[in-house]
């Protein structure tokens, strides 16, 4: 140390290097305390945990949502096809039955024959009473398979 500087420089000095002695010894004590150290991790965790939550929470609120809308938009997309699909077999089964009732005038003639003023029967083109009821039984068969078809 040289003789050269003044006593008060010297003091300053001696007040800087026990500051930055003081603050190593408060970074030792706070390496040593442990319990501290813990304490402060715990703490960051758990804001961290609670950080986490809140987005969750967010993103399950939003994804709901979205899943609501979803659902709300299909439900309408099958009512209109079921009221679509229910029109489709009530005229569908409206023409068939049109038909069936065709096919039973006509085999009704076939049956009772061709009778002139008199009422004696001229001309007999008789139809098996099988193939009357075959006919009734495919139709039928028909129409429970539209609506069979439609309900799925």
């Amino acid at each position: 140390m040289s003789d050269t500087r003044s006593r008060d420089e010297i003091r300053a000095e001696i007040a800087e290097t026990r500051a930055e002695l003081a603050d190593t010894a408060s970074a030792l004590a706070a390496k040593a305390d442990v319990k501290a150290q813990v304490k402060n991790a715990v703490a960051e965790k758990k804001e961290a945990a609670a950080g986490k939550t809140g987005q969750v929470k967010q993103a399950v609120a939003e994804k709901t949502e979205q899943v609501k809308q979803v659902a709300a938009e299909k439900t309408e997309q099958v009512k209109h096809a079921t009221v679509d699909g229910l029109a489709h077999v009530k005229q569908s089964t409206a023409q068939h039955t049109a038909r069936l009732a065709e096919t039973a005038a006509g085999t009704t003639d076939q049956f009772v024959g061709r009778t002139d003023a008199d009422g004696v029967v001229r001309e007999r083109r008789p139809m098996p009473l099988a193939m009357a009821g075959a006919i009734a039984v495919a139709g039928a068969a028909v129409v429970t398979a539209l609506v069979r078809r439609r309900r799925r």
